[in-house]
């Protein structure tokens, strides 16, 4: 008889770990999209009518090419940093109606955030730099 409590113990144990690990995917809504050396990520805003689309290009050295596409009504400001720190010096320039880029070296891998404002609309679009 105690061998069987034990086993189902064990038993238990074993499933509770299962279920656990199941769920995992149950709490993990929106992950965070990933970029790194050499590598390219396009982001899209939600909050934005029409639409604004960036691309945030990485190279070698981590210098970051970003360049942001907007309908000519709009004037976004545009602000990149990692979560809780300053914002990046970029070297900027308009493009063309309605795209505007900017150049400059990261700092850190980690958190980044993307700032778009225009007017009273404000959205923060996230992403993470690995090494």
């Amino acid at each position: 008889m105690p061998t069987r409590i034990i086993a189902l113990t064990i038993l238990g144990l074993i499933m509770g770990f299962i279920i656990l690990m199941a769920s995992v995917t149950f709490f993990i809504r929106e992950p965070l999209p990933i970029i790194g050396a050499n590598q390219s990520l396009l982001l899209h805003s939600t909050e934005f009518d029409p639409q604004i689309r960036s691309t945030v290009a990485i190279d070698g050295g981590y210098w970051v090419d970003l360049t942001v596409e907007h309908a000519e009504t709009q004037a976004p400001e545009v602000i990149l940093r990692p979560v809780g720190g300053q914002p990046l010096a970029l070297d900027t320039g308009t493009d063309a109606d309605g795209a505007w880029s900017g150049a400059g070296q990261m700092t850190r891998p980690g958190r980044w955030e993307l700032v778009l404002r225009d007017g009273e609309t404000r959205e923060i679009l996230q992403f993470i730099v690995r090494e």
